[in-house]
């Protein structure tokens, strides 16, 4: 991906775009266009050109290809940041208002505001362009716009609303408006677009906006909302039962359009996301994906680091042997950094509920066993105690063979237990298909909405506009549940709504681990700062790995982590900001 772009206090503003995007999808093969304010939209090709610049920033790896998963929004209680030196961070509990990641990200999503502005306003420029495809277009810059800002008042509160586009690098101080104004704008502006949104099935990938994936993320909105009151320990808002009222209405929709379901088995999810795919069983599971293509290799430029820093790889690089780079599968799985490891509290949740299908996919069941010649090649895994699948052939006792020849064994019981910290791996690379496999970039796409995510909004939405859990959310928690091999709630004895409230919070960390959304569900729950802090006591249990426990610093944090800080880069520049959240 090739961008010019001009930094601004607000972003990076546009004086001009060439945008030259490849991906598997239809929607991201396009040719470069040069484009200025004076003549693009001239055509269908330049509209759709530069809607696909308004995606753009959701792929970089300031955003959801690198960055935001594992720097911002990692740090919470499933996750620690695997190295004993910590890198200036949220996950690292020591960020400041010069921290990179958080200037990039600021900076990122204004350059994604003043695009998707640029696009609204110029959108009808050209009337023999059909309605039908202006309309949609529009329709996606201003669900994109709000998808932005809900990123800033996330990580923010009350941020610059800035609804004009800015083709200039002066005047553009502007002060922070209140969350609240700027929610009911979001939120207006996505429900008004719903209407002129593709339908899930009218598209063959998952990287674009549909009207179930707007659907989704306004409800959201509306959790998110609803819990505002906690960080800023305010009185709830008067309209917060009205908020989960709205949250279940719009996941409700998702729910009975009939067009989504669970994908059997669970890990068939990710295993599409590796292997490029969508949705391969026809099953529309994953509703919305941000899209990364290709290696690096090439003048393809739209690769992530998904797999590479969060997620599970080979501790060897074979990207330079000419033996093994082309190679695909165990014999080359890619190379890992493995930043991202489960937290004990994590690997307890999946043992206490005999959860097999989820804890042995999201966290590493297994470590790659090489050789000691030439170039260390795989030569099988060493499974953690208890994680050996029955399919291998045992052919000595101890050692058990595949059909490609690999040899695997399993970990003593004591080994196992001492360390049970173990890697992130929901996103494994040794099932990428393209080839030669970079060392650093990869072209996994990483999960912004999934249908088990409409489903627990669903169930939390409802249990707390009911005075016990109905059958409705019971119906919804137990799918999920269901799908993952574990006993549904509704065999057990019936739930009180606090109870139902836990199991909710218990589930959605199961389920969405490593997927960017714990972090926020902590705030709005006003359970971050415990949590954090109580996860002081796991390091120090047995269990959490003796070299692993430099993580108790990274749990360390201060209320002030409910919030990002406003960037020093930021308020350098624009002088209408002048103090920062608390605590910072």
């Amino acid at each position: 991906m090739k961008r010019w772009m001009k930094k601004s206090s607000q972003g990076l503003v546009m004086f001009f775009l060439l945008f030259h995007f490849t991906s598997c999808s239809d929607f991201l093969d396009k040719t470069p266009y040069t484009l200025t304010p004076e003549t693009f939209f001239n055509n269908e090709a330049e509209l759709s050109s530069f809607l696909t610049g308004t995606y753009s920033p959701i792929m970089q790896e300031q955003f959801y290809g690198n960055f935001y998963p594992v720097y911002l929004a990692g740090g919470d209680d499933l996750t620690f940041f695997q190295r004993a030196t910590p890198t200036n961070s949220i996950i690292c509990a020591n960020a400041n208002s010069s921290t990179n990641h958080i200037l990039f990200l600021w900076r990122l999503l204004y350059a994604g505001i003043n695009r998707a502005n640029t696009l609204i306003e110029s959108v009808d420029r050209n009337p023999e362009i059909s309605k039908t495809i202006r309309d949609r277009s529009r329709a996606e810059a201003l669900v994109l716009r709000s998808f932005y800002y809900f990123h800033l008042i996330q990580g923010w509160g009350d941020v610059p609303l800035k609804l004009e586009s800015t083709e200039k690098v002066t005047g553009l101080d502007a002060p922070r408006v209140d969350k609240q104004i700027i929610y009911d704008t979001i939120i207006a502006d996505i429900a008004n677009s719903i209407p002129y949104l593709y339908k899930s099935t009218e598209l063959k990938y998952t990287g674009r906006l549909t009207q179930s994936a707007a659907k989704g993320i306004l409800a959201r909105i509306y959790l998110f909302r609803a819990g505002e009151h906690f960080r800023d320990k305010t009185t709830p808002h008067p309209d917060r039962q009205f908020f989960f009222s709205e949250a279940r209405r719009w996941a409700l929709e998702v729910k009975e359009s009939g067009l989504h379901g669970l994908v059997t088995p669970y890990n068939r999810v990710f295993l599409d996301l590796c292997e490029d795919k969508y949705n391969s069983t026809g099953v529309l599971e994953s509703i919305w994906e941000a899209e990364e293509a290709g290696n690096r290799t090439s003048a393809e430029n739209a690769a992530g680091r998904i797999g590479n820093t969060i997620g599970f790889g080979s501790s060897n690089d074979y990207s330079n042997s000419v033996e093994y780079n082309e190679q695909l599968g165990m014999r080359n799985p890619g190379y890992g950094y493995k930043f991202l490891y489960g937290s004990l509290k994590l690997y307890e949740m999946y043992e206490n509920e005999g959860d097999t299908a989820r804890g042995n996919w999201n966290i590493a069941n297994y470590e790659y066993v090489f050789s000691s010649s030439g170039d260390k090649p795989v030569t099988g895994r060493k499974y953690y105690f208890g994680k050996l699948p029955s399919k291998y052939k045992n052919i000595d006792g101890s050692v058990y063979v595949d059909d490609q020849g690999f040899t695997h064994v399993e970990e003593t019981q004591a080994n196992s237990d001492r360390v049970k910290t173990r890697c992130a791996a929901k996103y494994r690379r040794e099932y990428e298909l393209l080839s030669p496999k970079n060392k650093n970039y990869t072209p996994i796409n990483f999960p912004i909405l999934r249908y088990s995510d409409i489903l627990l909004m669903i169930a939390e939405a409802d249990n707390e506009l009911t005075a016990v859990p109905s059958d409705l959310a019971y119906e919804c928690i137990d799918d999920v549940r269901t799908r993952a091999g574990i006993t549904p709630l509704k065999d057990n004895p019936p739930l009180t709504k606090e109870q139902f409230r836990n199991a909710i919070k218990k589930e959605r960390a199961m389920e969405f681990c490593f997927e960017a959304l714990r972090r926020w569900d902590l705030i709005r729950w006003g359970d971050f700062y415990q949590s954090m802090l109580g996860m002081q006591s796991y390091v120090n249990q047995d269990g959490w790995g003796a070299g692993f426990k430099y993580a108790i610093d990274y749990y360390k944090i201060s209320e002030a982590y409910n919030y990002f800080p406003i960037p020093e880069g930021e308020m350098a520049v624009n002088k209408l900001i002048t103090t920062n959240n608390p605590g910072w």
